[in-house]
């Protein structure tokens, strides 16, 4: 018994036996980092795009993937069509087509809160059919809500219904939506499975129309009825004006605290800074103990700040003051931004982003998750969907409008549009759809082509190209075709396939699209939309074709359970743009997005085999 024992041993099955164990310990290392993954997506912890590069350094160096692998990721035609998109949706933005689309809901002398609800949802649906749904929702964003104020409609009651209605147009066809794109992307080049422009319109279309229904009979009447951040300010405070004073020397405001003094008893004057020998006094306000010569900037309205200069002991701020600091008398307005996914404000503190000396703005309160911070804001570092409320002058306005930093909650006039150039970038647009329905040339080749029309004939700047692309997707797409190529070559992926067969193997194949519907549509609500597509589409085609089955209805079923987020703010960016600018709680979405997964759900997983045969 022994020595048959020690033949085995020493027999070719320890090469294989090494070789399993090997293949076993990287299989679990790979779901270990997937699930590490995971967890740093739902908590946000580390910013997602560098969670996912993250991932691609870390199978490069574990050798699960060779370096050519991995940094052909960045070369794959899926990051390359989105960014292209994006480009396409900034060129119609830029057109203003968008804005001229919206304003014509302001065109109607009369409107109910039923019939504005649904010619938003109509429009924002078709124009995200065409346009990547993200550049939609920040077009139509400021314009639903001078929208809302003109009819004296809560935006809370439309914001959601606008993200919502993106989603459903992104279905529709194959541009619509970055999802959609990279699983195109993925089918067509690892699997030979080709998805046509229009090929989606069908199911799109139901799914469109069955959303807008329940959104209009049952969603509305689930919707808050809630003030937005600005509501905070007092609507006699909106506008604002900003007074820089100065301590006299015979002052009887000297040697006492500022909220000893008559200023803390005039309403609505904030003090917003207190300057000493040209710095700025970095202590709680109503402390400083006020000596000659500090210089206090206020804000208030007119009749506050008439009330102010009325004052002994303090004078207005001359012209022999240094120029740095003189801040006379300026209008102010108060409006709310979002923190965009591209911002340079990310992760920084508002002190680090230098809001105050760069734009005039003062942030008067974030809101964030349903909450808003109105003490040391200062601290608190930024993140993607803040929305900041702002005490801001035109001037400041005027910069913020020249950037990607923060979105801006207001209808007023932004850049003028190059209206001359709309019929360029609407032919543009048709041609890449033709041809590529036509499939004379892949949609990849296509987009970028049609960016170097846009950039010839200065439809786009080259500095708006790089600024229209989201840096933060295609990082994200670029890390996750890394680790899936990974989960490939170690076998993890087809260890799930196993798994996926011996749970499901025996079922009805309608029942395993429903499955797989399923998992995508609950990962989807948690991480990014992006990353559930590129991780499931390899395990959908590998399933489909161990169990014989046509992977195109699994590949279909993954665009739209990827797509379908509705029930949290953070699995899909339109919704986490709403969120903060509605005065939405986390509630929200799952109160009025469950009902709706759950309806879709059994629409497409009911449609899709009627269509495309799963054998």
């Amino acid at each position: 018994m022994a020595e048959v024992r020690l033949r085995w041993l020493s027999g070719k099955e320890i090469g294989y036996a090494w070789l399993l164990l090997f293949t076993s310990m990287a299989i679990a290392l790979v779901f270990l980092l997937l699930a590490l993954v995971f967890i740093l997506f739902v908590t946000e912890v580390v910013p997602a795009d560098l969670v996912a590069l993250g991932a691609m350094v870390v199978v490069a160096l574990a050798r699960w993937v060779s370096p050519g692998e991995a940094f052909g990721a960045f070369a794959n035609e899926a990051p390359v069509t989105v960014a292209a998109m994006f480009i396409l949706s900034a060129g119609l933005q830029r057109c203003g087509l968008i804005e001229d689309v919206g304003r014509v809901l302001r065109r109607f002398s009369t409107v109910t809160e039923l019939r504005l609800l649904f010619l938003l949802m109509i429009t924002v649906s078709v124009c995200s059919a065409f346009i990547n749904n993200t550049p939609v929702v920040v077009a139509f964003l400021p314009l639903v809500l001078g929208v809302a104020r003109h009819y004296d409609i809560s935006a809370s009651k439309l914001l959601i219904p606008l993200s919502y209605s993106a989603i459903f147009g992104g279905t529709c066809t194959l541009i619509g939506t970055s999802t959609n794109l990279v699983v195109s992307s993925l089918a067509s080049s690892r699997y030979h499975i080709s998805i046509g422009m229009f090929e989606i319109t069908g199911v799109g279309l139901a799914v469109m129309v069955t959303g807008i229904a329940y959104m209009l009979l049952i969603g509305r009447h689930l919707l808050p009825r809630r003030e937005s951040l600005a509501s905070l300010v007092n609507a006699i405070a909106a506008r604002d004006y900003v007074m820089e004073l100065e301590i006299t020397a015979d002052s009887p405001f000297r040697g006492r605290k500022l909220s000893e003094t008559e200023l803390n008893k005039i309403s609505n004057v904030r003090v917003q800074q207190i300057i000493r020998n040209e710095e700025e006094v970095d202590v709680p306000l109503n402390d400083v103990v006020l000596e000659a010569n500090d210089r206090l900037v206020l804000g208030g309205p007119r009749v506050a700040m008439v009330e102010v200069e009325a004052l002994r002991g303090v004078a207005l701020a001359g012209e022999g003051l240094p120029a740095a600091r003189h801040a006379g008398t300026k209008e102010m307005v108060v409006l709310e931004g979002v923190v965009t996914n591209n911002s340079r404000f990310s992760a920084r503190t508002l002190e680090e982003s230098r809001l105050r000396e760069n734009c005039s703005a003062q942030v008067l309160a974030i809101h964030r998750q349903g909450e808003n911070i109105t003490r040391n804001v200062g601290q608190v570092a930024l993140k993607f969907g803040d929305t900041l409320l702002l005490r801001i002058s035109d001037e400041g306005v005027a910069r913020l409008r020249g950037s990607r930093d923060l979105l801006l909650l207001t209808d007023t006039a932004a850049a003028a549009a190059r209206r001359d150039k709309r019929p360029i970038v609407l032919g543009v647009l048709g041609a890449v759809v033709v041809l590529a329905t036509l499939g004379i040339y892949p949609i990849s080749l296509l987009a970028l082509t049609g960016v170097v029309v846009f950039v010839a004939t200065r439809c786009l700047r080259m500095s708006e190209v790089y600024d229209s692309i989201d840096w933060r997707i295609v990082s994200i797409i670029v890390g996750m075709i890394a680790l899936g190529t990974a989960m490939e070559n170690t076998g993890a992926a087809q260890w799930v396939v196993r798994e996926f067969i011996g749970l499901f193997g025996g079922a009805n194949p309608a029942l395993i699209l429903a499955a797989f519907y399923f998992l995508s549509m609950i990962m989807t609500e948690l991480i990014s939309n992006n990353a559930v597509a590129i991780l499931m589409t390899p395990i959908a085609v590998r399933t489909a074709e161990s169990l014989d089955l046509n992977p195109l209805p699994f590949l279909i079923a993954i665009m739209f359970a990827a797509s379908a987020s509705f029930s949290t703010p953070i699995g899909y960016q339109t919704n986490t743009f709403v969120y903060g600018a509605g005065g939405y709680k986390f509630s929200d979405f799952l109160r009025v997005g469950i009902p709706l997964n759950v309806l879709l759900f059994l629409e497409v997983t009911f449609l899709i085999p009627r269509i495309w045969p799963l054998r």
